[in-house]
This record gives structure tokens, sequence and C-alpha cells, in this order.
């Protein structure tokens, strides 16, 4: 009986790390993100797409997600444009990323990034 048990309390907990792997790499390959657009300037200012980049990077697969995101210019609302940006690590480590505009709708638009990579 008691091999029964712990046969079942494997299973279980394997079961629920196999779902919560899933489900992290489901949440890192959803790498868009959608933003309004500022009226005056036609972009996304690059503090938001930084605070975006940010909030995706730290939850809930990466208890250690960058300290700070920085972008170098505002995300201009037109389709396939790009703008580089640097995630800043605990440990000194910096990691560029590409963001790019994949859909333009109205006052809003859909930007995705890649992988964070030196």
């Amino acid at each position: 009986m008691r091999y029964l048990r712990a046969a079942g309390l494997v299973l279980a907990g394997t079961a629920l790390l196999a779902g919560g792997l899933t489900a992290g790499n489901r949440w890192l390959a959803e790498r868009d993100a959608t933003s309004e657009v500022n009226g005056r300037t036609d972009a996304v200012p690059r503090e938001e797409v930084a605070r975006s980049l940010s909030d995706h990077l730290s939850l809930p697969v990466m208890l250690r997600g960058p300290r700070s995101v920085d972008c170098a210019q505002d995300l201009r609302a037109v389709r396939g444009a790009w703008i580089r940006c640097t995630a800043h690590y605990l440990r000194g480590t910096d990691r560029g990323m590409t963001v790019r505009v994949v859909r333009v709708r109205g006052d809003e638009i859909t930007y995705v990034h890649d992988a964070p990579h030196r």
C-alpha cells in the first residue's frame, strides 16, 4: 500500500512539473505585446516598451528577471519598424533584444521581441 501511495505521489509530481514546464515554455514563446500609440509622435514611448519587456521577462517562469530594461528609442507605429533594447541582469550581464512591430491597428500596435542574447 505504501508503494502505491509513493508511486501516486511521484506520478502527480511529474505531471505537475511537466505542466509547469509546458506553461512556462508557452509563456516564453508568446513574446508579443500590444500598446497604445502616442498621438503626437505616432510611436510607443521607449519607457513603455522597456516596462513591457521587463514584465514579460520577470514572471512567472524567470524569478530572476532583469533588474532593468533600456530601449534605444521610441517604437514607431509602422509595420516592420524595429528598435534595440537591452536587459540588465543582477550579475552585471547585459542581454540585447530586437523589438519589431508586427501589426498596426488604429491607435494600437502589436510588437514582438526575440530572446535575450549577448
